[in-house]
C-alpha cells in the first residue's frame, strides 16, 4: 500500500514537472529536437506511457494553438510548426480546442499580409465574370440606408368649449400642430457581398451593384458597417457583415496595388 501511494505521489510530481517544461518550451510554439529529447528523458525517468501523457500533450496543444492566433494572423511557418507539433504528440483536431473558423480566418489574413489573396473556386453567388475575372471574397451580407421618420405632435393651450345647441359645440382657444422628425438606420436589402480583382459588388434579393474599384472614392469600418463613397453617388453605400476583418484587407491591398 505504500508503494503504491509513493509510486502514485512520484508520477503526479513527474507530470508537474513535465507539464511545465512542456509549457516553457512553447513558448515560441514549436518543440526542437534538443527540447523533444529532454522530455522523453524526463518521460522515461518516471515511466510515463504514451497514454498518461495525452492529456498533457492535448492541453499543449491548445496552447500552442491560441499562442498562433495571438497576433490575428497566421504565417505559413506557424502552420507547420503546428501540424508537426500534432504529429509528434499524436493528436488530431478533435482532440483539443481547435477552431476550424479561426484557422480559416487568420491563416487567411496572414496570406493577404504577403500580398497572396485568397482565389475562390466554389462559391454559389449568382455573378456573371467578366474576362480573367478572380473571385476573392464573398459572404453573406445587407445593406443598410437612413430613413427619416416624422413625428407629429399635437400641442395646445388653454381651451374650453361651448354648447350652442344640442349636437353642436364651440370650441375657442388655440390648439397647435408641430412635428419632429428623426432618422433611423435601417436593413434594406439581404444578399451576397462580393470581391474580385477587378470589382466590387452586391447581389441582393431586390437590389444590385457592381463597380470597379476605381470608383471608390473612400471607404471605413464604422459601427454601423462598411462604409463605401462611390464617385458620383450622393449616399454611400453601408454594408452589414458577421466579419469585416478578410474583406477589408482585400480591398485595401487591391487599392493600394492600384496606386503603385
Amino acid at each position: 500500500m505504500l508503494n503504491f501511494v509513493k509510486k502514485f505521489l512520484t508520477k503526479r510530481e513527474g507530470k508537474i514537472k513535465y507539464n511545465e517544461l512542456l509549457k516553457h518550451f512553447l513558448s515560441d510554439g514549436k518543440l526542437d529536437a534538443s527540447e523533444k529529447q529532454e522530455l522523453e528523458k524526463l518521460s522515461k525517468e518516471y515511466g510515463f506511457s504514451k497514454e498518461e501523457l495525452m492529456d498533457a500533450h492535448k492541453k499543449a496543444s491548445s496552447l500552442a494553438f491560441q499562442n498562433i492566433i495571438g497576433d490575428g494572423k497566421i504565417t505559413e511557418e506557424e502552420k507547420k510548426a503546428l501540424e508537426e507539433l500534432m504529429g509528434y504528440f499524436g493528436v488530431n483536431q478533435k482532440d483539443f480546442n481547435f477552431d476550424q473558423k479561426a484557422f480559416n480566418k487568420f491563416y487567411t489574413l496572414g496570406l493577404i499580409d504577403k500580398g497572396i489573396l485568397p482565389e475562390i473556386q466554389r462559391h454559389d453567388i449568382d455573378i456573371i465574370f467578366k474576362k480573367d475575372e478572380i473571385l476573392h471574397w464573398g459572404c453573406p451580407g445587407i445593406t443598410r440606408k437612413y430613413k427619416k421618420i416624422t413625428n407629429r405632435i399635437n400641442y395646445g393651450g388653454l381651451t374650453a368649449s361651448i354648447k350652442i345647441m344640442k349636437g353642436l359645440r364651440y370650441r375657442v382657444g388655440s390648439v397647435g400642430f408641430s412635428t419632429s422628425s428623426s432618422e433611423h438606420l435601417v436593413t434594406e436589402d439581404v444578399g451576397a457581398f462580393w470581391l474580385t480583382n477587378q470589382r466590387i459588388g452586391f447581389k441582393g434579393n431586390r437590389k444590385n451593384f457592381a463597380f470597379p474599384y476605381s470608383k471608390i472614392h473612400a471607404f471605413e469600418l464604422t459601427p454601423t458597417g462598411l462604409v463605401i463613397s462611390k464617385e458620383g453617388k450622393e449616399t454611400p453605400y453601408i454594408i452589414g457583415l458577421d466579419d469585416y476583418d478578410i474583406p477589408c484587407m482585400v480591398i485595401s491591398h487591391i487599392l493600394n496595388n492600384d496606386k503603385k
